[in-house]
């Protein structure tokens, strides 16, 4: 057996959330006559999307300025009447009032006009289009959102009871189911400061590069979030497990006393490469058998023939009788450390959630 001492990892899930969401839409009602972008368009802030008819809005323009002509020809007429006291002041502050209200109605025309053409507010990718040539749209109904995930964000929710772990800029690791386990590394760039009442969990957002736009809003993800504590585990060789019918997990060890085999139910975790993580069942100073197990039934007489300790391992060996003779090679205990993180599996189908 191995002593680990690792990270204290929070493992938690969520879903992945763009960096930006903008909604757009047109702020004058109209029929869309031009749409120039579609879903999953890459667009630069400023590129055109779509217009609707202008015609109407031209008309109120053409009509706003020639109001402003009329205000303003009244108003040069008779400001120098004004001046030399031969026309009444409220009634020359009434074709100033009027001359204003001209400009100030040609003004929002102009703008009305302008707002035919709808512009991408951010650069980034059309999430949703929600228009077609021809259909009636009104005031401020979003007409596209887009999306801007060079950056996204892995959206967990922590428990309370482990929130107080869970620092600023911590290394995660992501785990995107969609892109078949593909793992990123990211950091915890925000931590929620107000419980989900429901669920008493808090909101955590991981950030992660996403410069080849791979990583899309709203798949699945899975999240490590390292803290700053540390854990020991104890480990086996992967070969030392034994599964029964029911697909349980045990393993033999060998009773120095009373010189048999012992079966104990054990509950495996994560795996590092050759060695199983044992998250219950087995104790350090267990000696487990590592070869021959597969033919010892709980009881069987062994002998432990060989026992000693070497530099970071611990290995002895057990001779057994299970209908006919079974050799077991027993390892004892023995302290190391790694660094689990770096570490990938040889038995991927031993380890349990």
């Amino acid at each position: 057996m191995t002593r680990l001492t690792e990270t204290r990892i929070i493992r938690v899930s969520g879903t992945l959330v763009a960096d930006k969401t903008a909604p757009t839409g047109f702020l004058v009602p109209g029929k869309v006559n031009q749409v120039f972008a579609d879903e999953g368009d890459q667009v630069a802030r400023g590129f055109l999307l779509a217009t609707i008819e202008p015609q109407d809005y031209k008309n109120r323009l053409d009509m706003a300025n020639a109001a402003v002509l009329r205000a303003q020809d009244a108003y040069e007429r008779y400001e120098p009447l004004y001046r030399e006291g031969a026309f009444a002041e409220k009634n020359f502050i009434e074709l100033k009032a009027g001359l204003a209200e001209a400009v100030a109605a040609r003004n929002i025309a102009a703008k009305a006009l302008k707002d035919t053409r709808l512009y991408a507010p951010i650069s980034g990718i059309v999430g949703k289009k929600s228009i077609e040539i021809g259909q009636m749209v009104s005031a401020q109904t979003p007409a596209f959102t887009i999306v801007k995930t060079d950056l996204i964000y892995a959206r967990v929710s922590v428990p309370e009871s482990e929130i107080d772990q869970v620092a600023m800029e911590k290394q995660a690791r992501v785990t995107v189911r969609a892109l078949e386990g593909r793992e990123f590394t990211g950091r915890v760039s925000m931590i929620g400061a107000v419980a989900d009442e429901r669920t008493r969990t808090y909101a955590v957002k991981i950030e992660l590069d996403n410069p080849e736009l791979m990583l899309r809003t709203g798949m699945i993800v899975s999240a490590d979030i390292e803290t700053d504590k540390t854990v020991d585990m104890l480990t086996i060789p992967g070969i030392a497990i034994v599964r029964d019918a029911a697909n349980l997990t045990y393993v033999f060890t060998a009773n120095g006393k009373s010189g048999t085999a012992q079966r104990k139910r054990v509950l495996t975790g994560r795996a590092f490469r050759d060695e199983i993580e044992i998250r219950s069942g087995l104790s350090f100073d267990d000696v487990i058998v590592v070869s021959g197990q597969n033919k010892l039934t709980d009881g069987t007489p062994i002998t432990i023939i060989k026992s000693g300790r070497a530099t970071g391992t611990a290995a002895g060996t057990a001779v057994g009788t299970a209908t006919g003779t079974a050799t077991g090679t027993a390892t004892g205990t023995a302290a190391g450390s790694v660094n689990p993180s770096d570490i990938e599996s040889d038995y991927p189908d031993l380890v349990e959630s």
